[in-house]
């Protein structure tokens, strides 16, 4: 399953982390881990706008136990880059969907926002989901990256 988005900044650049979390029964427990500054170019050229293609790849170990390989590159105008994180995965959750917004939306760096999610669930049934707290609220399970903005 994979997914992407654009975001932009308009002004000064602002540091700006991408957050990976798991939330279970619509309550974030748990961080994978994080990307540090996304629009960061080592060559000083301005990258105000990026795209982040995500991606999940399931890996069966044996009879039991499953994983998922989370996929994370980053498209600037500098190239690209790439990280993985591998995280456990409960095999009872067979089907997966994408969360994600429709239609751009505009933000200031003075709080966090949601800017993509993957859901799974158990009953084999996908809710239709948006960003918003209340319908992450609603998921079985999900991994919801945030981005987060640095002072």
């Amino acid at each position: 399953m994979s997914g992407a988005f654009k975001l932009k900044y308009e002004g000064s650049k602002p540091i700006a982390n991408l957050d990976i979390d798991i939330w279970k029964d619509g309550q974030r427990v748990d961080s994978i881990g994080w990307i540090g500054d996304v629009f960061y170019s080592p060559d000083e050229q301005k990258n105000n706008e990026i795209e982040v293609i995500i991606s999940t790849d399931m890996v069966s170990i044996g009879e039991k136990d499953e994983s998922a390989i989370i996929k994370v590159g980053i498209v600037n105008r500098s190239g690209t880059d790439l990280t993985t994180f591998h995280i456990p995965w409960e095999k009872k959750l067979a089907a997966r969907g994408l969360i994600q917004d429709a239609e751009p939306r505009s933000f200031t760096a003075d709080q966090a926002v949601y800017v993509f999610g993957m859901q799974a669930t158990s009953s084999n049934t996908i809710r239709t989901s948006d960003l918003s707290t209340e319908s992450l609220s609603q998921t079985e399970w999900a991994l919801v990256f945030t981005l987060q903005f640095e002072a």
